[in-house]
């Protein structure tokens, strides 16, 4: 069965980048500019694991976390947070990225989510 990947980023070139990756290693992924829309992307789809930047306009990646983890049908979704900002004091993700990130970890990063 082929993993589902949201991923939440602001910056189209890192999302792109990071579409590129889970997609290379076999992943189905879904794409979200901002907290608000994978909020709404959340309401049908159920991904495996969610990659998410902390810092997004609007709903940040913390708070999207803590949405995904209260829902009941989402609540054992892995979430995988990233920041160039350090890692937040209290948040509800799995794990942690910093950013910047090479191609290389970002695949050792996620590879336990995937398989």
């Amino acid at each position: 069965m082929t993993p589902l990947c949201l991923v939440i980023e602001d910056e189209p070139a890192i999302r792109r980048l990071v579409v590129l990756v889970l997609q290379d290693l076999g992943c189905e992924v879904l794409e979200a500019p901002d907290g608000e829309t994978a909020v709404a992307m959340l309401s049908s789809a159920r991904p495996d694991f969610v990659l998410t930047d902390v810092r997004l306009p609007g709903i940040d990646g913390v708070e999207v976390t803590r949405q995904i983890k209260l829902e009941k049908e989402l609540a054992k979704t892995h979430v995988l947070l990233m920041s160039a900002f350090g890692e937040p004091k209290q948040h509800a993700g799995d794990a942690f990225l910093a950013k910047p990130f090479d191609i290389d970890s970002l695949t050792e990063f996620v590879a336990p989510y995937i398989n």
